[in-house]
């Protein structure tokens, strides 16, 4: 039987890991609720496309989580049944170094965590399914970056980023994000606009608020699941506009 313990030496982490048996300390502020704003969706994402890619029961699928923090959905991919998983980050935040003894403790194989820089996705090889989440709105050249991540994906992208909620200018983005120095920010509409441009087969998308995160401008959250698959009827601008407004 697992001790649900076994992360507690590691002291506060990013994530809860309540979802994987184990019982842990978890950053105060906004964590709490914007995991919880979060990972349902993402988490039903991973199972949607993990599904899709495998033909058999035995089909291999590999799975990358950028941007990882402590490689959260990585662990959680492995334990919903990837056959390897990778986690990328380049550790600005400190979270990562934690990544391998949290997949070890909870005794997941087949894991592996790198330490770089998203720009230098490209020089990786591909995955089945790839997740940008939660780090878009972190780099000055999302749109680059995401195009990045789509290369990188063999069969689907899980894509989630913070929006601002402060303006609904269907061509806003601004560098550095408001407030910051660094980073970046799309709103719901804007977002929306930059992905359909790409001519992308999108699954899925959805829009919530980051509870978590008082200030307009860091509170939407907006999620998108692609496939690489030929399209069977691509899903016009304005039903997003219209979806993501009515979710305001």
């Amino acid at each position: 039987m697992q001790d649900n313990n076994i992360l507690s030496d590691l002291g506060p982490l990013y994530h809860a890991y309540d979802w994987l048996g184990i019982k842990n300390q978890q950053l105060p502020g906004i964590f709490e609720k914007n995991q919880k704003a979060k990972q349902a969706i993402i988490a039903s994402y991973i199972l949607h496309a993990m599904a899709k890619c495998r033909a058999t029961i035995d089909t291999p699928v590999s799975f990358a989580e950028l941007f990882c923090a402590d490689a959260y959905y990585a662990t959680l991919a492995r334990h919903f049944g990837v056959n390897a998983s990778t986690g990328f980050d380049n550790d600005r935040e400190g979270h990562f170094e934690n990544a391998e003894k949290i997949a070890h403790r909870l005794g997941l194989d087949h894991c592996r965590f790198i330490k770089s820089d998203v720009n230098d996705i490209d020089e990786t090889e591909q995955f089945d399914i790839v997740a940008n989440v939660g780090g878009l709105y972190h780099v000055s050249n999302p749109e680059q970056v995401l195009e990045k991540s789509y290369r990188m994906a063999k069969r689907f992208l899980i894509v989630q980023t913070v929006v601002s909620l402060a303006n609904n200018d269907r061509r806003y983005f601004e560098a550095p994000a408001p407030g910051w120095d660094w980073g970046s920010r799309y709103n719901p509409q804007s977002f929306s606009r930059m992905v359909n441009s790409k001519g992308w087969n999108v699954v899925d998308m959805h829009f919530n608020e980051l509870e978590g995160n008082d200030a307009l401008e860091n509170r939407g959250s907006i999620y998108y699941l692609i496939s690489k698959d030929p399209p069977r009827g691509m899903i016009k601008l304005n039903t997003l506009f219209q979806q993501v407004l009515a979710l305001r």
